[in-house]
Order: structure tokens, then sequence, then C-alpha cells
């Protein structure tokens, strides 16, 4: 559910800030990035759970926003 959520706030910022000649392939571009992170997390996710047991896959998905939390935190 977050990452549907965070989808369009993104999706917005992008268009907000794309130069208006490459609005469209700016937003092709970062949902094309999106779905395939989707993909790619869904299967080593999936390949995680044939070799561990579930807290050390909830373990692996706390990285990613621990390191956008540190992103954040930097940019302020």
């Amino acid at each position: 559910m977050v990452v549907i959520a965070d989808s369009p706030l993104f999706s917005t910022l992008v268009a907000q800030n794309a130069p208006p000649n490459l609005k469209g392939t700016a937003l092709t571009i970062v949902n094309c990035i999106g779905f395939f992170i989707t993909i790619i997390s869904i299967q080593l996710l999936n390949s995680l759970q044939t070799w561990t047991n579930t807290p050390t896959i909830l373990t692996v998905l706390a990285f990613g926003p621990l390191i956008g939390l540190m992103v954040l935190l930097s940019i302020r």
C-alpha cells in the first residue's frame, strides 16, 4: 500500500519539474523504473523466502525505508 500511495506523488513531482517538451518521456522513464524495481523486489523476496525465514526477509525490507530516510535527512 505504501508504494502505491507513493507512486502518484513521485509522478506529480516529476511532471511539475520536467521541461515541458520532455514531460511525457520523463514520466515514462520514471514509471518504467518503478515497475522494474517492483518486479526485481518481488523476485528477490521470492528467492529469499526459499533460503531463509520471515524475520530475515523483513530485515532486508527495512533497508529501503532506512536509506530513503537517510537521503531525505541529508537533503534537509
